[in-house]
C-alpha cells in the first residue's frame, strides 16, 4: 500500500525558541566515538550513579541509530516544530549516535547522558527521575519507552523538563495503528497535547507539545519596535469589550469595533480575511460579514481561506471576494474525529498539501494593505497560524482580530489565550458566531 503523509493530530501554539532534550541514542564503543573538542558537545553519566557499562554496538547499529535520529529531526524541521539552534540533551543507551547525528546536522550545543533506572548511593534507592530542573529544554526525543521499566515515569519526566511550548518526541515500536501507539502516551500527559504522529524508519513517532503557562502564550515573542498595529491599538485597548466566559445574549451589539475609535477614512487598501469559515457557515447564513461593523464590506478586499470548496464557492460570487484553497484546515475536523477511528489501522487524520504556504501568502497579501481584519476559528490549525504570525512579525500588519469560540462557554485555557493576546496589544474579540 502506498504510504500517505500524516499530519498533526493536535496543534497548539508551536513556534518558540528551541532547546532540546534527546532521550535515546548510542553511548558506546569506538564505533560511535565522538570528539570532545567542543565544550558544547559532552557525554557524561549525570549526578546520579549511572552504569558505566554503556554497551558495545557495531558500526551498523550505530549508523542505523544515527539515521533514525536524522529522520526524526528532518521531519520535525519540515513541520517547523524544531530549529537548528536547539540545545540538545541525548539520554539513553543510544545517546552517543544521537549526539553525532545532531552534530552532523549542524546543532551546536549537544549533550548526551546514559540513563536507565539507577541506584543512587545518596538516596539508597533506584532513581527514575531525570536530574534536570523543570522547564529546562525545548525539545525531547526518546526511543527508550519500550525498554523502560517505568514508562509512565519516563513520559512524565520528559514532560516535566520541557519548557512551556516545548516539544517531546517518543519513538515506539509499531503496535497496529498510530492511534494505538499514541494512546498510552497521550493518556499520561498532564500539561501537553499531541501535535504530530507518523511512522519513521519502522518506528511510530509521537510528538507532543507542552502547553504554555498562563499569560505566556504570546509574550515570549519579540515583535519589531515599529510594530504598526500594536502601536495603534495599545492606547485604545481600554475601550474594547470585556472578555466573557459564556456567550452573551445579542453578543454582536456588545462588540467595540476598532473603527469606532480610530479614523480609517484615509485608508486606501482594506483587507478582510476569513480563515476556516465553513465550520460555522451554512446555507441559512446569507450575510457572512461582521454585523453592525462601522465600515461597508464593499470597502474591503475579501479573502475566504478554507478547505471546503463546495461550501465556500457559494459565497464567492461577487467582485472583490476571493477564495483561497487551504486543505490543511481539514485537520481541525480530523482531530475531533480521531477517537472515533481508533479501531481503524489505516486511518489517516488528513493529507497535508505542501504546495500552499499560508504564512507567505498572508505576508504578500497584507504587505500593501493599510487596514487588515482577520477572523478565524480558535481551532488547533488556526492557532498554529497565529503563532506563526507572531514569530514572523506579520501580526504587526493585523489591525483587528476575531477568534471564533465554537462552544457556548470558554474554558480557562482559551481565556488565558485571549488575555495574552490583549496583553501584547492585539485588538482581539471573542467571536461567538451563529450557534
Amino acid at each position: 500500500m502506498k504510504s500517505r503523509k500524516r499530519v498533526p493530530m493536535k496543534v497548539w501554539l508551536s513556534a518558540q525558541r528551541s532547546t532540546g532534550l534527546l532521550v535515546g541514542g548510542n553511548h558506546t564503543s569506538s564505533s560511535c566515538a565522538i570528539g570532545t573538542g567542543s565544550p558544547t558537545s559532552t557525554m557524561f553519566p549525570g549526578k546520579f550513579l549511572f552504569s558505566k557499562v554503556w554497551g558495545s554496538f557495531g558500526p551498523v547499529q550505530c549508523e542505523e541509530n544515527k539515521n533514525l535520529t536524522t529522520s526524526v529531526v528532518k521531519e520535525l524541521m519540515e513541520k517547523q516544530i524544531l530549529s537548528y539552534n536547539a540545545k540538545a540533551l541525548c539520554v539513553g543507551k543510544d545517546s552517543m549516535s544521537a549526539v553525532m547525528a545532531l552534530k552532523d546536522l549542524g546543532f551546536s550545543d549537544v549533550t548526551g547522558v546514559y540513563r536507565h533506572p539507577c541506584f543512587s548511593l545518596k538516596h539508597k534507592k533506584f532513581v527514575y527521575e531525570l536530574d534536570y530542573e523543570d522547564n529546562s529544554y525545548d525539545f525531547v526525543i526518546s526511543r527508550d519507552l519500550d525498554k523502560a521499566s517505568a514508562p509512565a515515569m519516563l513520559v512524565l519526566e520528559v514532560e516535566r523538563v520541557l519548557t512551556p511550548g516545548g516539544i517531546g518526541s517518543m519513538l515506539v515500536g509499531r503496535s497496529g495503528s498510530l492511534i494505538r501507539s499514541v494512546t498510552p502516551i497521550s493518556s499520561l500527559l498532564k500539561a501537553s497535547s499531541v501535535v504530530h504522529v507518523d511512522y519513521v524508519n519502522g518506528f511510530a513517532l509521537i510528538v507532543f507539545k507542552k502547553k504554555l503557562k498562563n499569560g505566556t502564550y504570546f509574550e515570549q515573542y519579540r515583535l519589531p519596535a515599529d510594530c504598526r498595529s500594536m502601536a495603534n491599538t495599545k492606547p485604545i485597548l481600554d475601550n474594547i469589550e470585556p472578555l466573557l466566559e459564556k456567550r452573551p445574549v445579542g453578543f454582536e451589539k456588545t462588540i467595540a469595533y476598532l473603527p469606532e475609535f480610530v479614523n480609517i477614512s484615509h485608508k486606501q487598501r482594506m483587507v478582510y480575511i476569513d480563515v476556516g469559515a465553513s465550520e460555522h457557515l451554512n446555507s441559512n447564513v446569507t450575510d457572512w460579514f461582521l454585523p453592525s461593523y462601522p465600515v461597508d464590506r464593499k470597502a474591503f478586499h475579501v479573502y475566504f481561506i478554507d478547505h471546503n470548496t463546495s461550501v465556500m464557492l457559494s459565497y464567492v460570487n461577487k467582485p472583490g471576494i476571493n477564495f483561497v484553497y487551504y486543505p490543511s484546515l481539514a485537520g481541525n475536523r480530523a482531530t475531533s474525529n480521531s477517537e472515533a477511528s481508533i479501531d481503524s489501522d489505516d486511518s489517516d487524520p488528513y493529507v497535508e498539501d505542501e504546495g500552499f504556504d499560508f504564512l507567505l501568502w498572508i505576508k504578500e497579501t497584507v504587505q500593501n494593505a493599510d487596514f487588515v481584519v482577520l477572523k478565524m476559528n480558535a481551532g488547533e490549525v488556526e492557532l498554529k497560524i497565529l503563532s506563526d504570525l507572531f514569530e514572523s512579525g506579520t501580526i504587526c500588519s493585523i489591525d483587528e482580530l476575531f477568534l471564533h469560540c465554537s462552544n457556548q462557554a470558554v474554558n480557562r485555557d482559551w481565556m488565558d489565550l485571549f488575555k495574552s493576546l490583549r496583553g501584547t496589544g492585539v485588538y482581539v474579540h471573542q467571536w461567538w458566531g451563529d450557534q
